[in-house]
C-alpha cells in the first residue's frame, strides 16, 4: 500500500471532543479511514495528564495518570467498536500515547528533534512565547516553573508524535479533528511552514506529512475551545 493511503490520528481527549461520541468516531472513518486504508489512531492520555498538571484540576500525578487512562480506555474502546462495525478493524490499531511513545525507537528520534527545535532560534522563541500566553491563561499559578515544564512537554510531545508518525512510520496523512484556533499553541504549524529543512534533517527523508480536518469549518462557539492542544 502506498502511503497516500495511510492515516494518522492523534485524539486529544479535552472534554468537547467529538471523538468521545459515537457520530464523531463514525465520522472519521466514513470521511478518511475506509477498510483498505493503513491507520495509526494514538489516544493521547499522556497529554490529557499535563494538560491537568498544567491546570490543576488534579492533585496529584497519579491522580492526573488514573483519570487520564480511565477516559482514553473508554475513547479506545469506542473506536476499536466502530472499527469493526464499518469493516476497518484489521487494517489499522488503536493505541495509547505511551505504546508508542515508550519505544526505545521513538526516545532516540525524540531526543534528536527535541534538540533540534530547541536549538533553532526562531521555533525556541515561538514556543517560550506560547508556553508563556497558556500558563498565564490556563496555570494553576502555584508551580509556575513546572507548569511551564509541564506545557513545555506537551508542546514538544505533541511535535514529536507528530513527525514521528507521519515522516518515520509512513502515515503521512494526519488528520486533525478541526483547525486550532488563532490563541492555540501550533508549533507543527511554524515547523513545517517555516523549518522543513529541520524535519528531513532528523529523519533523513523528504517531507511527505499532509496535514487534515474532520471538521475544517468547525464551530468556534462556547465550550469548544480547551486547554488541550489541537488533534
Amino acid at each position: 500500500m502506498t502511503l497516500q493511503g495511510r492515516y494518522f490520528v492523534p485524539v486529544c481527549l479535552y472534554p468537547h471532543t467529538k471523538y468521545r461520541t459515537e457520530a464523531g468516531v463514525t465520522a472519521l472513518f466514513a470521511k478518511y479511514i475506509a477498510p483498505s486504508r493503513e491507520y495509526l489512531i494514538i489516544v493521547a492520555d499522556r497529554l490529557l495528564v499535563l494538560d491537568r498538571l498544567i491546570t490543576g484540576r488534579y492533585f496529584t500525578v497519579n491522580s492526573a495518570i488514573s483519570k487520564a487512562r480511565r477516559e482514553a480506555e473508554q475513547v479506545s474502546s469506542l473506536i476499536e467498536r466502530i472499527a469493526r462495525k464499518v469493516g476497518a478493524g484489521a487494517s489499522g490499531r488503536v493505541a495509547y500515547w505511551d505504546e508508542v511513545g515508550e519505544a526505545a525507537e521513538f526516545g532516540e528520534f525524540a531526543a534528536q528533534l527535541r534538540q533540534a527545535v530547541s536549538a533553532d532560534a526562531f521555533l525556541a522563541r515561538a514556543i517560550e512565547e506560547f508556553i508563556d500566553r497558556r500558563v498565564k491563561r490556563f496555570g494553576a499559578g502555584s508551580e509556575p516553573d513546572r507548569e511551564r515544564e509541564h506545557e513545555r512537554d506537551y508542546l514538544l510531545s505533541e511535535v514529536c508524535m507528530s513527525v514521528y508518525c507521519t515522516e518515520v512510520l509512513g502515515f503521512c496523512n494526519e488528520v486533525w479533528e478541526r483547525p486550532p484556533a488563532p490563541e492555540i499553541p501550533d508549533p507543527l504549524k511554524l515547523l513545517y511552514a517555516h523549518r522543513p529543512e529541520l524535519v528531513t534533517r532528523v529523519t533523513g527523508r523528504p517531507v511527505v506529512r499532509k496535514l487534515h480536518f474532520l471538521y475544517p469549518e468547525a464551530d468556534r462557539s462556547a465550550d469548544q475551545i480547551d486547554n488541550a492542544a489541537p488533534a
